[in-house]
């Protein structure tokens, strides 16, 4: 049953109404980081588990999506869905969105492709080592002076205190839920530097997220 229940969410529109429901507030509570974090992004931005829709704010310039499901790039994208990956650097007349399908640890763009490298929500869905190669194949694909962002929930520090939050998370999908120590720690393993974070609570139940950002040197 619970399997059955994770296949209708890879259904896009069932996707965004379980978002709606299991964490109410989310667009309210989550939106003024996002102005912080995201509000400025121009260039070329890479979006990395980009899922049916954008969930982060629009950039000034060429976003590109990926993600495993074809249906939410095409989603994403408005029914675009790109197959050559070389495309990034001379996107079509009149496009401003890119979709492909690709794992986030094997992102197929060459080296300095992108201005920032972004993600929203998807690195519980990965195991460790998976999420290790996500980050450096993300640092590896921005330009020295670009910046990489990662944000994805996290447990609350005392279950107890935030019951509902708890429980949502433990019904989750994504299989790797961590805690802030062990999100840091990942994103140090991956990629050994000067990593900002800011934690904030998301939903009206409580749930918190970790937004992690760094600079390519």
């Amino acid at each position: 049953m619970v399997n059955r229940i994770y296949r209708l969410l890879e259904v896009p529109s069932i996707y965004r109404l379980a978002n709606a429901v299991l964490a109410p507030g989310w667009s309210h509570l989550i939106g003024p980081l996002y102005q912080r974090v995201f509000g400025h992004s121009t260039g070329r931005v890479l979006d990395v588990g980009c899922g049916p829709g954008l969930k982060t704010p629009r950039p000034k310039g060429l976003l590109v999506g990926i993600d495993v499901n074809s249906s939410y790039i095409k989603d994403f994208t408005g029914g675009f869905l790109d197959q050559d990956a070389g495309l990034v650097c001379r996107p079509p007349a009149g496009r401003e969105c890119l979709g492909y399908v690709a794992s986030a640890d094997q992102l197929p763009f060459p080296e300095d492709s992108f201005d920032e490298a972004r993600t929203s929500l998807v690195f519980h869905h990965l195991p460790r080592v998976v999420a290790v190669r996500a980050v450096q194949e993300m640092v590896r694909c921005v330009r020295k002076g670009g910046r990489v962002i990662l944000l994805d929930l996290v447990w609350p520090r005392k279950a107890w205190a935030r019951p509902l939050a708890w429980l949502t998370l433990s019904l989750d999908r994504g299989r790797f839920m961590r805690s802030q120590e062990e999100l840091l720690a990942l994103t140090q393993e991956a990629c050994p530097g000067s990593w900002n974070w800011e934690r904030c609570t998301g939903t009206y139940t409580g749930m918190e997220y970790l937004c992690l950002q760094m600079e390519k040197k």
